[in-house]
Order: C-alpha cells, then sequence, then structure tokens
C-alpha cells in the first residue's frame, strides 16, 4: 500500500467519523421532533375549548407599520391568572451569559410542551392566530417546532438580567414578528412594575414600550432594533416569547 493511498484511507476515515456522528445526531432529533409533534396535537385538543381570548372590535386594534403595537389587558383574567402561576411554578431555566450583550434565563419550546401545555394550546389558538393576523395586515401562523424561538418563557430574576440592541434573526422566505406578553413584572416588595425598560428605535429616536403584566407586545423584530434594559435587585421579569411568520419555509441557506 502505497503512502498515498494510506493517507488518503486516513483522511476519509477522520472525515467519516464526524460525518457519522452528525447523521446520527440529526436522526435522533428528527425522531424527537417526531414525538413533539404528536404531544402538540394532543395538547391542542385537550385544550381546544379552554383557550378564549377577549373579542376585540377589529376597528379598534392598533396596526403595525414601524416600532411596536401593544395591547394592554390583553388575556382574560382566569387565563392570565393561571399563566402567572404556571410562571412562578416552573422557574427552573436554562441561563446564557454574552459579556456586555445579554443575561438572562430560559423555558425553550420543547420544555414548554412538558412543563407548560396550556401555554402551548394559547400560542396555536386559532383566534391568537386570527388576531396577529388581523393587526399585522398579513396571514400568519406559528413557526416550526424545530424553531426554538417559537414559543418560550423568558426570565428577568438576577439583578443585571438584559439584553443590549439587537435585532430579531428572521429564518423565513417571508415577514417574521415577535410577540411579548409579560407575565410577571414587578418590584418584589413593593409590587410595582420593575424598573427594567423594553426599548425600541423608531426614527432613530428611543421609545419605551409598555410592559405591565398582560399587555400585548408586538414587533417585526428583523426590521426593529430593540433592547431590554438591566434589572435591579429584588425585581422579577418573566415574559412569553411567541414567533409568527407569514410562511414556514425558509431557504437553504437560511436554514
Amino acid at each position: 500500500m502505497t503512502k498515498k493511498l494510506k493517507l488518503f484511507i486516513a483522511i476519509a476515515t477522520f472525515l467519516m467519523v464526524p460525518l457519522l456522528t452528525y447523521l446520527y445526531l440529526f436522526t435522533q432529533k428528527k425522531q424527537q421532533y417526531k414525538l413533539i409533534e404528536q404531544t402538540q396535537k394532543d395538547i391542542i385538543k385537550s385544550y381546544e375549548n379552554e383557550i378564549t381570548l377577549k373579542t376585540f372590535n377589529a376597528d379598534a386594534l392598533p396596526h403595525l407599520t414601524t416600532g411596536a403595537v401593544t395591547i394592554p389587558n390583553f388575556l382574560p383574567e382566569p387565563l392570565f391568572a393561571e399563566l402567572h402561576d404556571i410562571v412562578l411554578k416552573e422557574a427552573k431555566t436554562e441561563r446564557s451569559y454574552l459579556p456586555g450583550h445579554k443575561k438572562g434565563g430560559t423555558i425553550s419550546y420543547e420544555e414548554l410542551h412538558q412543563l407548560a401545555p396550556k401555554i402551548i394550546a394559547l400560542y396555536h389558538s386559532p383566534e391568537l392566530r386570527q388576531l396577529i393576523s388581523q393587526i399585522v395586515g398579513e396571514p400568519v401562523k406559528p413557526t416550526p417546532i424545530n424553531d426554538q424561538s417559537s414559543c418560550s418563557l423568558l426570565y428577568y430574576d438576577k439583578p443585571g438580567d438584559h439584553i443590549g440592541w439587537h435585532y430579531d434573526h428572521n429564518f423565513y422566505n417571508g415577514r417574521h414578528f415577535t410577540v411579548l406578553l409579560p407575565l410577571i413584572n414587578e418590584h418584589l416588595a413593593t409590587k410595582e412594575l420593575s424598573s427594567t425598560r423594553l426599548m425600541v428605535k423608531k426614527d432613530d429616536l428611543e421609545e419605551i414600550v409598555p410592559t405591565p403584566p398582560n399587555t400585548l407586545v408586538l414587533f417585526e423584530g428583523a426590521r426593529t432594533i430593540h433592547k431590554v434594559t438591566p434589572l435591579e435587585p429584588n425585581e422579577l421579569r418573566i415574559l412569553l416569547s411567541m414567533t409568527f411568520s407569514t410562511t414556514s419555509r425558509a431557504s437553504a441557506l437560511k436554514q
């Protein structure tokens, strides 16, 4: 066996290991998503009669052009109270820290299927989808199950938790919208609003977006730069974050 052939075999063997590992992990993840999809279908069916939103006059709804729009007192009080209690109970988050940019906790889309199925049912509610479509002026749908930003809980529960100025990445060929619903946003001693603020830039001017509990916030994250100012001690801010898109299709490059 020549040296060149030996070298070729060694290189091929070296490359095959990560390739086979990738294929194995890809297959495992695909099977996992199939199980989650079935769980999701069961959740939607089980809760379809329990997710009822308020009736909003179409003419009174805000229409998104630039920046962010809000709807205060969005959820019916019993449903909001139930979600409020859920997030207090399920506080085991995955913490992330990017120095100078981001610090906070998250409960992912996958985990919510087991920990908070009612949140998944709300996200997939036809009423919510129709409402978001009316506000943005185009039909939208929930983003795919393999997109971890589809639906998650964001926890700002330690002093200094924040996220700096950024755009939300749009993986899809159509438009992509971010929907936030603060469930808790308070100073733990006084029960007043926390000092942290959601900020957006509109026409080069910084604006504060109101985020009292149960305020729906909607903006096009890929076109609207935004940030959250740092949390002060003895404060807690927990938000439901959801994304909707006009299409679930994405180019190979975006994938």
